[in-house]
């Protein structure tokens, strides 16, 4: 990239993004100069013990890639951070000259050639108005938020484990620590999915409470 900033860098990833961006991973992955980095470095085969002690976030691209199909990135410079420290780890530990920090290099030239490319036409604001849209369709509504809250309220000790266990999985913006023995679950900032696999729990574990108690009267 150059050293302009480029208009999508702060902008929230798409699914149309993140197809156009497998395509880069595509490319690297059939190129043989960039083999040591679709996984991440195994310092105890290649017996460089001190790998760890010197590269303290090692990055590879298989990695990003995962992290990029499991949404975790929200924005462009989320991502494209990880694909920096990549390039960044290797430079670090390795020589300056050597096969692998040319490997590196061409490499990174790759990416960011992939990246103009494909990019070069971004419309940030024609991204920031979907963006926009998709956040207000992804916002609970004064209803949901109320049934979900009660649901939760009554829930036993281990119902709330397992609702907090889906949260810091799904959503782990919305639980807050307030001290060692006590969190927040932040409503107003949950997504309709993480309130969708919410609710399906919350049945679920009622349904089997129900046929609990049947089983008991039965005996």
């Amino acid at each position: 990239m150059s050293s302009k900033e480029p208009p999508y860098l702060k902008c929230q990833i798409t699914q149309e993004d993140i197809t156009k961006l497998q395509k880069i991973f595509t490319i690297l992955e059939a190129d043989p100069q960039a083999i040591d980095f679709l996984e991440p470095v195994d310092y105890i085969g290649l017996n460089i013990l001190d790998y760890p002690l010197i590269i303290k976030h090692p990055m590879d691209l298989g990695t990003v890639k995962k992290n990029l199909l499991d949404k975790v990135y929200n924005t462009f410079q989320d991502f494209l951070s990880d694909i920096d420290l990549i390039w960044k780890n290797c430079k670090t530990y390795n020589m300056n000259g050597s096969e692998i920090v040319k490997m590196c290099n061409h490499c990174e030239k790759v990416f960011k050639k992939q990246m103009e490319k494909l990019f070069k036409n971004y419309n940030s604001n024609s991204k920031k108005d979907k963006e926009k849209n998709n956040h207000n369709e992804n916002v609970l509504s004064m209803n949901e938020k109320i049934s979900l809250t009660e649901k939760i309220r009554i829930l036993s000790s281990d119902g709330l484990t397992q609702v907090v266990n889906i949260i810091t999985k799904e959503c782990p913006k919305v639980i807050e620590n307030i001290d060692s023995e006590k969190l927040q679950i932040k409503i107003d900032l949950l997504d309709h999915k993480t309130y969708k696999l919410l609710m399906d729990s919350i049945e679920n574990m009622n349904k089997e409470k129900s046929s609990t108690h049947e089983k008991e009267k039965n005996k």
